[in-house]
């Protein structure tokens, strides 16, 4: 989420919304009283900038409800 805002404000406005974001969540999780709970928060994909085969796409693509067919 960094990267997306640093293209798009900057590396310091981008540095700001991601610590508010996270002291927002901290703030509700104590709030509310709850664990924290990293399995909500992975994320899948490969990292920036990094290109995909055509094998890791039909993967990605079936890993996510799409069918292929390769004609």
């Amino acid at each position: 989420k960094y990267l997306q805002l640093k293209k798009r404000r900057g590396h310091k406005k981008a540095i700001i919304a991601i610590a508010r974001r996270l002291l927002t969540a901290i703030y509700y999780m104590l709030l509310r009283d709850e664990p924290y709970n990293a399995s909500l928060y992975k994320t899948e994909g490969l990292r920036p900038g990094r290109e995909m085969t055509v094998e890791q796409a039909i993967s990605f693509a079936k890993s996510h409800g799409f069918s292929i067919k390769v004609s």
